[in-house]
């Protein structure tokens, strides 16, 4: 998929409502109507847009993952692959098992006692957005937590997956960073082609919303067929420096660079080729884009990693930005 149609590029992330949040990551509606969003190490409660932010609970490390369940309950991830389940108070509930995952990246309730887990297989040491696009490992597994139960692993061999949902006739479905496919529990692909590296995907009422930590590159895909030059860089260079999406719009001479992508008379271009990127896809029950939001290579708002509906609004996760964005109604603009 290219970009254009209703993937064509727009300025709806630029131009969105923005709240500042230091070290954003996750966000979540939980079942009193408060939207739950992190913060670093922390999560806080928001019930209105413009209202000053509530605590809702602190944690040991970073915030990796947040999911609400219809009863109240809030599973949350933190960095290293530690989850807790807490009440709508914020405080522990015993007798969830800790599995031994290398990575929360999402999580979805099956029921009041059953938690689905995703977690991509990259450490906490490991920058995964450098690594993952030259890694062919499929290091990623889809895992069901019982409440005073073991843990049971329901797919393997994923290649970095990073959001889950349920489809309309309750079937997991998982998004695939790299491979930019969403493939259900049995490996199966759903769909693919997608323009971006996918992040965390959403059930809405007439669809589903799916990030992307940044669009794909040519160049990248262009140097998977040159493997001397990719053995060169990952023997030669910290996986920092590796050609690859990036969080941040930022420019440095220790970086690698396009050359469309350098200041002309002082100013990027919007069109110009960029490392980062922000977009949010709508999709329709059928996983084909119906709509997108976008912050372009001159913008800010880059690394969307989370978006909810929320009181009937699209609200998104900026990283690059540290914002959390709200765009108004779903939908594409008319």
């Amino acid at each position: 998929m290219t970009l254009e149609g209703v993937l064509g590029p727009n300025n709806r992330l630029e131009e969105a409502r923005g709240v500042p949040v230091e070290a954003p990551e996750a966000v979540s509606v939980g079942a009193d109507g408060r939207l739950l969003f992190s913060s670093g190490a922390a999560v806080f409660a928001l019930r209105k847009w413009g209202e000053a932010p509530q605590a809702f609970a602190q944690f040991e490390r970073p915030v990796t993952a947040l999911c609400s369940s219809p009863g109240g309950l809030v599973a949350v991830g933190t960095l290293g692959g530690a989850l807790r389940v807490c009440d709508e108070s914020g405080l522990t509930v015993k007798g969830w098992a800790a599995p031994e995952l290398a990575a929360v990246a999402d999580a979805l309730f099956l029921s009041e006692d059953e938690l689905a887990v995703v977690d991509h297989g990259y450490t906490a040491d490991e920058p995964l957005l450098s690594v993952a696009p030259w890694d062919d490992a499929a290091r990623g597994k889809l895992v069901a937590l019982r409440r005073d139960g073991a843990p049971r692993v329901l797919a393997g061999g994923l290649h970095c997956p990073m959001g889950l949902a349920r489809d309309g006739g309750g079937a997991l479905i998982v998004t695939e960073f790299e491979r930019a496919r969403i493939v259900d529990s049995s490996g199966e692909t759903r769909q693919a082609g997608y323009p971006g590296y996918l992040g965390r995907l959403r059930k809405t009422a007439s669809g589903y919303l799916m990030t992307c930590l940044s669009r794909r590159d040519p160049l990248v895909e262009f140097l998977k067929t040159e493997k001397g030059f990719v053995d060169a860089m990952k023997a030669t260079i910290p996986p920092r420096y590796w050609i690859g999406p990036r969080i941040h719009p930022e420019f440095s001479p220790d970086f690698p660079i396009e050359l469309g992508a350098t200041r002309l008379f002082g100013a990027i271009k919007p069109w110009a080729p960029s490392f980062s990127y922000g977009l949010v896809i709508e999709l329709s029950d059928a996983l084909m884009p119906v709509g997108s939001a976008h912050s372009r290579a001159d913008g800010r708002r880059h690394a969307v990693s989370d978006a909810v509906v929320w009181n009937g609004d699209l609200v998104a996760v900026s990283k690059a930005s540290g914002e959390l964005l709200n765009l108004g109604p779903t939908g594409a603009p008319a």
